[in-house]
């Protein structure tokens, strides 16, 4: 009777509004209005059923565990929806708090999204964004730097290395003199030293001075024409190729040693002139070796930087490449923020409200599961179960007896079961006697297994009261549970809350007759309208319908 009550007067204020906007409007587009009010929002679910006896109620949690607290003994009387009895609960209570605190921050972190980002930290994002700028041109300037250094130090080994090539070409031309001198000496060849005994190691030393003097002026040949134009490859094949002749002037000059190490004196040609010979050619061994070193130190030192300034090269531009993705992520950041909430991060931030929402409702279901309220005023009959005692689904906790003497059977469907639970208050009304005559109950049992009916699932709740004795069993009672109050919101009608692409919204009517919408977050639905948790302050005219 109430809801009807209420609806009654929702109706006529709506007329109202339609009255006030059409002669406001008399050109263009007429809207229909609503305030957007703060009060009490009530929800219920309806059913009918019939008048019986009521009888003996067992109570019981609806999950295992246990008990920590029983408030009643054998006798005592109980009003309803007083805790008779509580689990062990504190894992759940802190899973609760937890849950809360999670919708505030996610609501919280919406109304950020709306009013986007504050001056502080767009602030901190433009210094954030001047910073990475600056390192990016620091890295830029590194490697801007390396290139001269580079140039410079690689143009004067290359220049060095040119030097060396020319000058062991001079050092290979003095040994082969000097071997050619020992083997034409002219002491050995009048007394026919080399060519008796020693013909083979004659002809192989006078050969070997002949060849290697070919790759000494190919290599000469080639220095000249080297400059520091040159190709770098060419520089290094040169340095090879130096290389490769000075190996040949030491098996030369080591040919030619071998000679000596097998001749023998006479008196034009003595033991110190021999000598004299193998130091000779021992001193341009020691010369050869060392201008082989020399071409190996000047082709590493060179290579060796090469590949310094490769990688050193190499780096700064990984370090330029990384400053730049960090440049360009701090100013998407900046921009970002400087922007307003795109309709993607609004969807996404309202999906976590809707999941921190449900996360809440379930660690409070799980919470209540845990506790036995009176469903009536009643007495309590027998406790089977002690604080301390672990309890089981199977037995009763508590027995009593109700001050009510009927109750109701009523068939609630299973899109609005999910609402319904024991304890809840009702009103009543019977046919017998007219709406004007309301009885006040209490929920007593919610079946837990369903009911079909005609291919629908319903399930049976029992409601219980009491009367002064005029009603009678059989009789048909109309139920209306509250499932839900709420005090002090916000609601409107529910014509004004439109959704579009899985996000909600009111049109709000200013005072200049312009419509705009505002996106909101909405809460239960009640029988006078829909809570609105977010989005407007109270006192603004919803839009309920246009007529264009």
């Amino acid at each position: 009777m109430l809801k009807k009550i209420i609806i009654t007067i929702i109706i006529l204020g709506a007329i109202g509004a339609v009255v006030y906007v059409v002669r406001g409007n008399d050109k263009g587009t007429e809207y229909v209005t609503a305030q957007v009010t703060r009060g009490t929002l009530t929800q219920s679910v309806e059913a009918t059923g019939k008048v019986e006896s009521a009888e003996r109620i067992d109570l019981n949690f609806r999950t295992t565990g246990r008990i920590s607290e029983m408030s009643v003994n054998v006798g005592d009387t109980v009003r309803a929806n007083a805790i008779l009895a509580r689990l062990d609960s504190r894992a759940l209570t802190s899973k609760v708090a937890d849950a809360r605190a999670r919708v505030d921050k996610e609501k919280a972190d919406y109304q950020k999204l709306l009013a986007g980002a504050s001056d502080a930290d767009i602030k901190v994002a433009e210094d954030t964004a001047e910073q990475k700028l600056q390192d990016l041109k620091a890295a830029q300037n590194t490697r801007d730097s390396l290139m001269p250094k580079r140039d410079t130090e690689l143009a004067n080994l290359k220049e060095t290395a040119i030097t060396v090539i020319n000058n062991e070409v001079l050092v290979a031309d003095g040994a082969l003199v000097e071997a050619e001198n020992t083997i034409d000496d002219p002491g050995a060849t009048a007394e026919n030293i080399y060519r008796g005994n020693n013909q083979p190691l004659f002809d192989t030393a006078k050969a070997s001075t002949q060849d290697v003097q070919t790759m000494v002026d190919a290599v000469r040949a080639t220095a000249n024409s080297l400059s520091l134009d040159a190709p770098d490859a060419s520089v290094l094949a040169a340095l090879d190729d130096a290389q490769a002749m000075m190996t040949q002037v030491k098996t030369a000059l080591e040919n030619t040693m071998d000679l000596l190490r097998a001749s023998f004196t006479r008196r034009s040609f003595s033991e110190s002139d021999l000598d004299a010979l193998k130091s000779n050619i021992q001193a341009e061994k020691s010369t050869a070796n060392t201008s082989s070193v020399n071409i190996q130190t000047s082709k590493t030192n060179w290579t060796n930087k090469i590949a310094f300034y490769e990688d050193a090269l190499s780096t700064a531009d990984d370090d330029i490449s990384q400053a730049q993705t960090t440049y360009q992520v701090a100013q998407s950041q900046l921009e970002l923020k400087k922007s307003p909430a795109r309709q993607h991060e609004l969807d996404a931030q309202q999906a976590a409200i809707a999941q921190a929402e449900a996360s809440l409702n379930l660690a409070l279901a799980n919470l209540e599961d845990g506790v036995i309220r009176a469903p009536l005023n009643g007495t309590i009959t027998k406790k089977h179960f002690e604080i301390g005692e672990q309890t089981s689904l199977s037995s009763p906790v508590l027995e009593m007896i109700g001050d009510a003497t009927l109750e109701i059977e009523v068939d609630i469907p299973e899109s609005d079961i999910a609402k319904v639970l024991s304890g809840q208050q009702s009103e009543i009304t019977l046919d017998a006697f007219g709406e004007e005559v309301l009885y006040q109950g209490n929920v007593t049992f919610v079946d837990p297994a369903e009911t079909i009916i005609q291919d629908v699932v319903y399930y049976k709740v029992t409601t219980a009261f009491s009367d002064s004795g005029q009603v009678k069993p059989g009789m048909t009672a109309n139920v209306t549970i509250i499932t839900d109050i709420k005090h002090n919101v916000l609601f409107v009608p529910f014509r004004a809350v439109k959704s579009r692409n899985g996000e909600k919204y009111v049109e709000i009517l200013d005072d200049t007759g312009m419509a705009s919408e505002t996106i909101v977050l909405t809460g239960i639905r009640g029988d006078e309208g829909i809570e609105i948790t977010a989005g407007l302050v109270g006192g603004e005219q919803a839009v309920t319908f246009v007529k264009e």
